[in-house]
Formats: C-alpha cells, sequence, structure tokens
C-alpha cells in the first residue's frame, strides 16, 4: 500500500462533527505529498471562517500517526470549497441526489 493510500484510508476516520461525515468523501483533501518518512497534508474547510477548523487539523494529524516520522497538516485558504467536491456517497448522505 502506497502512503497516499494510506494516507487517504487513515482520513476517513476524520469526521466532520457538524455533517457526520468523513474529510475525504466531504473534498476537504486538497493536498497529499508524500516523501521518505515525511507527509504533508492540505485541506480546505467547507467555508473560511469554519469553527470545526482547528478540531479537524488536529483529528487529521492524529489520525496520520504512525504512517510517517514527519507530519504536517495545513489549512489552505485556497480554493474554496464548493458542493462540487462532495463523493457521491456524501451527497447521498445529505440527500443531495
Amino acid at each position: 500500500m502506497t502512503m497516499e493510500t494510506q494516507t487517504i484510508a487513515a482520513l476517513r476516520a476524520v469526521i466532520d462533527p457538524d455533517l457526520g461525515i468523513d474529510i475525504v468523501e466531504l473534498g476537504l483533501v486538497e493536498s497529499i505529498e508524500a516523501g521518505p518518512d515525511r507527509l504533508r497534508v492540505g485541506l480546505i474547510m467547507t467555508t473560511p471562517a469554519c469553527p470545526q477548523t482547528a478540531y479537524l487539523q488536529d483529528e487529521a494529524a492524529q489520525a496520520l500517526a504512525g504512517i510517517a516520522a514527519d507530519i504536517q497538516v495545513s489549512v489552505l485558504e485556497t480554493p474554496l470549497w464548493n458542493p462540487d467536491r462532495l463523493k457521491p456517497a456524501a451527497r447521498r448522505l445529505l440527500g443531495w441526489t
């Protein structure tokens, strides 16, 4: 399993507390950069003033512990999130079919 595959699998355990859906399905994972024992993940929030930003960032970092020795989870200002980023399962759960 590649580090990117491990990263995505681990991030599926991070659930947005307001929506009850994981951050991968919500389309919040913008970037994954994996190197030798180094991992950088960029997240975006559904709104710039999301009250769950710090929580989701911390949860993501905890979920990724053990995948690499050097892990950094950043919250990016761009691109802006939009509903087109929702995966099909998230759309169904939100009733947006």
